[in-house]
């Protein structure tokens, strides 16, 4: 099923490169463990990884993180959030019992269009980050893969720092999954 944001909007680097790299094994879990137990965001993770993976090193971060980090604080909140507050507790009202027959199935297709709505709603906030960059001149520096990685790294390290967020040896673990993934060993 092709969602609204996808038929609006064709073309964006940092899109596919969130697509493609939730996909990779292991990636979506270690995000999500992030998500769920510190609060990170996983849009934010993955625009930081993003920048390193194109190339742009981590001389870039400190013109995008602020106005990145307010965009995306905001969209969360307000929009994202709320979202996934609904169709978790409409789970929740699924798991107790509280529907069955039609209703039930009325109940869980209204889950999967609340889950749905809410990706739209995080491909938009992705699209608003991208906008942040797509007059950076930075793509085609070449690094490799060992260095994009450490750039990765410390984009992410800035990016907790400035959210407040400690990250404790289980979740320096999910970090160094995500970025092994995608970059390598």
């Amino acid at each position: 099923m092709t969602s609204v944001v996808d038929a609006a909007v064709k073309a964006n680097p940092l899109w596919d490169f969130v697509t493609w790299a939730y996909k990779r094994d292991g990636v979506e879990t270690a995000c999500l463990a992030l998500q769920n137990r510190l609060n990170a965001d996983v849009n934010i993770i993955l625009f930081c990884i993003w920048l390193s993976f194109r190339g742009a090193g981590t001389s870039n971060l400190a013109t995008y993180l602020g106005t990145a980090l307010k965009i995306s604080r905001d969209w969360q909140r307000n929009l994202v959030e709320p979202m996934r507050t609904s169709r978790q507790n409409l789970k929740h009202v699924l798991e107790t019992g509280s529907f069955a027959g039609a209703e039930r199935q009325a109940a869980e297709a209204l889950r999967e269009r609340i889950k749905q709505s809410e990706l739209d709603l995080e491909h938009l906030q992705t699209l608003a980050l991208y906008a942040l960059v797509t007059t950076g001149d930075d793509q085609g520096v070449t690094r490799s893969p060992a260095e994009q990685k450490d750039d990765a790294h410390n984009n992410l390290t800035v990016y907790f720092a400035a959210s407040g967020i400690k990250l404790d040896p289980l979740a320096q673990t999910h970090v160094m999954r995500i970025l092994t993934t995608i970059f390598g060993a």
